[in-house]
């Protein structure tokens, strides 16, 4: 009977332990590795940045995007986008591009409702970066977090289009951008 009540504990403590890879925040996601993404942009600079590895990290356009896989079939339209572009960094020339302002009136207009807007100023890897957050009054609206970083003349725009969670924080916090060290060949 000692025995079997001693696996009986072990067993309990065992899903417990278990369990607490959990995420608490609105994802309700287990805990995945993250792993790194490294590109050179234009032979200009570096951009690495982590992401968990149960999503996909590719280049579309003038972005980096990180998302759930989407599973394509053979009758579904010919698509670049392979994931879900949960998380965005979208990058433009600081001379061609639309001011901020313009850019997060742009995000707004996707909601219904009444939009409420917090804008604050954040650190990531030693850069000043503007934050913005979108909440609408309409639950059935899109939440939307914003940053605003400007580098190298480059205008970084770094979206989260889901929900708050502490993964995109992550997210954004792991971003490095390196000028590239020409060669003098």
């Amino acid at each position: 009977m000692k025995h079997i009540i001693g696996l009986l504990f072990l067993i309990f403590i065992l899903s417990c332990s278990t369990s607490s890879n959990k995420t608490a925040e609105n994802t309700n996601s287990v805990y995945f590795k993250w792993i790194t993404y490294c590109d050179t942009i234009d032979a200009d600079f570096i951009m690495t940045f982590k992401y968990p590895d149960n999503l996909v990290a590719e280049g579309i356009e003038n972005g980096r995007c990180v998302g759930e896989p989407i599973k394509t079939t053979d009758s579904s339209e010919d698509s670049d986008i392979t994931n879900t572009m949960r998380w965005c960094i979208w990058m433009n020339d600081t001379t061609e591009s639309e001011s901020i302002d313009y850019l997060i009136s742009s995000e707004k207009s996707i909601f219904k409702g009444h939009v409420t807007e917090k804008r604050d100023t954040i650190n990531i890897n030693n850069s000043k970066a503007i934050r913005v957050t979108l909440h609408s009054t309409n639950k059935n609206s899109p939440y939307r977090q914003m940053i605003y970083l400007k580098k190298f003349s480059t205008l970084f725009e770094i979206i989260n289009n889901y929900g708050a969670d502490k993964d995109f924080e992550t997210f954004y916090n792991s971003l490095t951008i390196d000028k590239t060290k020409k060669s003098l060949h």
